[in-house]
């Protein structure tokens, strides 16, 4: 039926989520209340008319008719008003109809008071009461059934009115209803029920002389009305109060109970977790279910510290008091029978009146809170059997939780992960401990300390509780202790124990998941993906996921993240992490500890291999071919999600696994701005390797990366160097690539000479039967890029390129790239620079797509250079910012220069001399900063130019 309700308990209406009403006609109401009153009951064509009017008309079968129609187009589409041959049925649920509600209601509290809970009966009746809102139907005409049916339903609220007070006589709360009652003998003066309840809740709240006048009144109504004495009852009960014999029930005591620890002074931050919590569990009178908020994350992150903070802020809310129970002692989680054991104590039970069996203890637990306002702090939960036992059975009540884990089978229950907090507030906290004045004097160290504690709120707490105790140490100290080998050991102070608080959880693992817990720290990963645990497991992928779970149940991993990629990941906090790789070391032999790191090395080089395929090639060969049987991960995606992975196994792993590792994933960091991972890696790889071999191959690859920059310099040394060694060696593969690089040292520093041309031809001649042709097409289109006017030159080299992409080795992208550029240039030379210009569009896409900076940027100047011949200067601008923006991420000084060049000259033929001049100057700058031998002073050539002084 939609999301529309339809109210009868007052006017008849119906309602919108956003408030809308629909528009009824006095007859098209009269209809919907017809069929509102015997909702999922057939009615009658002929009940219907009677409904409607006294005495029919003619007309009445299709005036009915039409109005059944105009109520169909009236109502929210998804109605369920349907024609049958005997009439129409309207269906809808309690949720719907504002009357199926109110029975429902009464029928739960007739259930409830069945069940001896005479304080969930009352609620339940208050509920059914409160759905009222007028008379039934109010301002719609009714007559024959429909009038009959009416006067029903409102004899069923009077009864139930009347119930409903008659059980708050009965716990004694008399003053509550005596409004209510005299309403109810107002409109209705004949009711000796009501009558004598009034006059029962007069008395019992002291009024006697109320009660007696309610006596004489309701004598005089019967008399005056119907000419009869009040029934035995009522005079019974005048007798009685006369005779002041009238038992009164004193009501029910309840002492409001506060058991919530103290409030904690030094709390910071967490304002937006604060805030959830207060939302989930602030009482709605909507509610239908008691609240229930769980506090998730790993040890130690301070979910018992905002559980208590949030429980004082809602103290107000919850009047009847606040429970608190920790669902664990020591290592070991409590038993739900001892739980409630003690909450039934704390609720003022005695102990002998405490039943046996968990069972009844629970029943009576929820007895005792029935229609309270208790909200129930329940800390450190393992399990969510300890949890669902100590839940109360109705709405005014509501349960805080923490856990390590989610809990995830709780239902209803608002689940709120906490993660570290802000350095910032990480920083507050250690004032607060330390002092503000001292943490304030050594920010540094501050900093260091905060950091190094993984902004962890208990390692804070233990950090600044040990310099509490040492007013005169330096935070540097401390700093220092935390950041050498052990700094578990400086996390201990009394009962504040870093390393225990973390043990409490792995002890309580079974021994898979430790395992895998253990084996995870050893790695040094603080983010997993399952397929890192079910290498370093050795075990199947079902047990490794089984494995995840567990720690994430034990809140020794968190997740809730997807990568790129696609998979799930897990993370480990710094602090954990260490503590898992000291089990590891203690645990697990020197046997085991590299057999899982091995395994796990070998997975990451099946993986990065295929990965690699989509990828742009690297530029110096590789020692193992690219040949597995793994299924492609998504290439770019892939290495993005798992690059801080594969930069930590590369530090574990055996130095030639590591140089294949690191010159497989070095094309993957340049390309997409991580050039110092990729130096950084393979100058490590260099400097670990065995042989002299593999630490050239990391030379060559690194000069690469100074080509790439334009640093011609250096690079060049470093071709240099590795060419002779690879030269000497016979390795004409390896020095093929050397080779390259050095024409391409020449070219792109404007330094070429007959020898440029004599290598070209040599390197080629060398790939003829080498692997690999994607790498030396590389370093050609990169040659290409240091002539940007010699467009016939241009094309003669990447025929050649051409000529070698054709080599069953080398990937289609590149041949179609190829293709594209070389007709993009012709079409250029031919005239024909629209068409250049879509091809030049193509390149683009095809290098954007494949994470081919170097292509990409290429692309973009063939581009610019089209827009400016064909006099679309705005977009020859464009282009030439967006490739200069590229290459300075990219660390490619020479090529930012290139283009502050070329928007100069744009800008002068534009008469714009001032901004002419600016990108000279920084493209003297650029270049002056590069060490290039002639380009500053080509540069400055134009400065004067622009400026007007030659």
């Amino acid at each position: 039926m939609g999301e529309a309700t339809f109210t009868i308990l007052g006017p008849v209406g119906v309602r919108w989520p956003d408030g809308r009403e629909a528009s009824l006609s006095g007859k098209q109401r009269a209809v919907l209340a017809s069929l509102l009153l015997h909702v999922n009951v057939l009615v009658s064509k002929q009940r219907l008319m009677e409904a409607l009017w006294e005495v029919p008309p003619a007309s009445a079968v299709s005036n009915l008719q039409t109005y059944i129609a105009q109520l169909r187009r009236a109502l929210p589409s998804g109605t369920r008003l349907t024609t049958r041959a005997a009439g129409y049925l309207f269906e809808a649920t309690p949720e719907e109809v504002d009357l199926l509600a109110f029975e429902q209601t009464v029928r739960l509290a007739e259930t409830e008071h069945a069940q001896g809970n005479v304080w969930g009966a009352v609620h339940q009746y208050e509920r059914a009461l409160s759905l009222w809102r007028g008379k039934l139907a109010e301002g719609t005409e009714l007559a024959g059934p429909a009038l009959a049916r009416a006067t029903q339903v409102e004899e069923r609220r009077a009864a139930v009115r009347l119930r409903w007070a008659e059980m708050k006589l009965g716990l004694g709360r008399s003053a509550e209803v005596v409004e209510d009652l005299r309403a109810f003998v107002a409109e209705q003066p004949l009711s000796e029920p009501a009558w004598r309840l009034l006059m029962l809740a007069l008395s019992q709240a002291g009024q006697r002389d109320a009660a007696l006048d309610a006596y004489r009144r309701a004598r005089a109504a019967l008399v005056d009305q119907l000419g009869i004495e009040p029934g035995r009852q009522l005079q019974r009960l005048q007798a009685d109060i006369l005779a002041d014999t009238v038992i009164v029930k004193e009501p029910e005591t309840w002492q409001r109970i506060c058991q919530l620890p103290p409030a904690i002074a030094d709390f910071v931050g967490r304002a937006e977790e604060l805030g959830h919590v207060i939302t989930a569990l602030h009482p709605a009178a909507d509610r239908t279910a008691p609240a229930i908020a769980v506090l998730t994350g790993p040890p130690g992150v301070g979910k018992s510290t905002l559980a208590v903070h949030a429980a004082h802020r809602l103290r107000d809310h919850f009047r009847d008091g606040q429970l608190y129970l920790s669902l664990r002692t020591g290592n070991t989680a409590r038993e739900p029978a001892a739980l409630l054991a003690d909450a039934l104590r704390s609720l003022r039970l005695p102990g002998p009146e405490i039943p046996d069996s968990t069972e009844a203890r629970a029943a009576l637990y929820r007895s005792l809170l029935a229609d309270r306002a208790v909200l129930i702090v329940l800390d450190d939960a393992q399990d969510e059997g300890q949890v669902r036992c100590l839940l109360p059975g109705t709405p005014r009540s509501a349960v805080l939780v923490t856990s390590r884990g989610p809990l995830s089978t709780v239902a209803g229950a608002a689940r709120i992960p906490l993660d570290v907090p802000s350095e910032v507030a990480g920083r507050s906290l250690l004032e607060r401990i330390a002092g503000a004045d001292r943490v304030r004097a050594e920010p540094d160290a501050a900093r260091t300390i905060v950091l190094a504690c993984g902004r962890l709120p208990l390692a804070i707490r233990v950090a600044g509780a040990r310099l509490s105790t040492r007013p005169s140490w330096p935070l540097r100290e401390l700093a220092t202790r935390l950041t050498g080998g052990r700094p578990l050991d400086e996390l201990a102070l009394g009962e504040l124990d870093i390393r225990e608080t973390f043990a409490v959880s792995y002890r309580l693992l079974p021994d898979m998941p430790r395992r895998a817990f253990r084996l995870i720290g050893l790695a040094g990963i603080d983010s997993a993906a399952e397929w890192i645990t079910t290498a370093l497991l050795g075990e199947s992928s079902r047990e490794a996921d089984a494995s995840l779970e567990a720690l994430v149940a034990a809140g020794l991993l968190s997740t809730g993240e997807v990568d790129q990629s696609g998979q799930s990941r897990y993370r480990m906090h710094d602090l954990l992490r260490k503590f898992a790789r000291e089990r590891a070391q203690n645990e697990d032999s020197p046997e085991h500890r590299d057999m899982a790191l091995r395994r796990l090395v070998d997975e990451c080089l099946a993986r990065v291999r295929v990965a690699g395929l989509e990828y742009p090639p690297p530029v110096v060969p590789l020692m193992t071919p690219a040949g597995t049987n793994r299924p492609s991960q998504g290439g770019a995606e892939w290495l993005s999600a798992e690059r801080e992975t594969l930069l930590t196994v590369t530090q574990v792993a055996d130095s030639e696994s590591a140089a294949e590792l690191a010159l497989r994933l070095a094309p993957f960091l340049i390309t997409n701005g991580f050039q110092p991972d990729a130096e950084c890696l393979l100058r490590n790889v260099a400097q670990r390797a065995h042989t002299h071999g593999t630490a050239m191959l990391a030379h060559l690859a690194l000069a690469d990366i100074e080509l790439e920059r334009r640093r011609f310099q250096p690079a060049r040394t470093m071709f240099q160097t590795a060419f002779d060694h690879f030269d000497r060696g016979d390795d004409s593969h390896s020095a093929a690539y050397a080779l390259t690089g050095l024409v391409a040292c020449d070219l792109l520093a404007a330094e070429p000479d007959q020898r440029s041309q004599t290598s070209i031809r040599e390197a080629l001649s060398r790939f003829k039967s080498a692997d690999g042709i994607d790498n030396l097409l590389d370093s050609l289109i990169a040659i290409c890029g240091a002539q940007p006017q010699d467009h016939q030159e241009v094309i003669r080299i990447f025929r050649q390129a051409l000529l070698l992409a054709q080599n069953p080795q080398c990937r289609e992208p590149v041949m179609q790239f190829l293709r594209t550029l070389i007709t993009g240039i012709t079409l250029f030379r031919q005239d024909a620079p629209q068409t250049a210009i879509a091809r030049y569009q193509d390149c683009l896409d095809l290098t954007h797509d494949l994470g081919w900076g170097p292509g990409e940027r290429y692309a973009l100047r063939r581009l610019g250079e089209v827009y400016h011949a064909v006099g679309r200067h705005a977009d020859a601008v464009n282009t030439m910012h967006q490739l200069s923006a590229m290459s300075a991420k990219a660390g490619d000084m020479y090529g930012e220069a290139l283009s502050a060049y070329f928007l100069g000259e744009l800008s002068l033929e534009r008469g714009e001399r001032q901004a002419a001049a600016e990108y000279f100057v920084r493209c003297h700058d650029l270049m002056n900063r590069h060490g290039h031998p002639t380009w500053p002073a080509r540069a400055r050539h134009m400065i004067d130019i622009a400026r007007g002084e030659l």
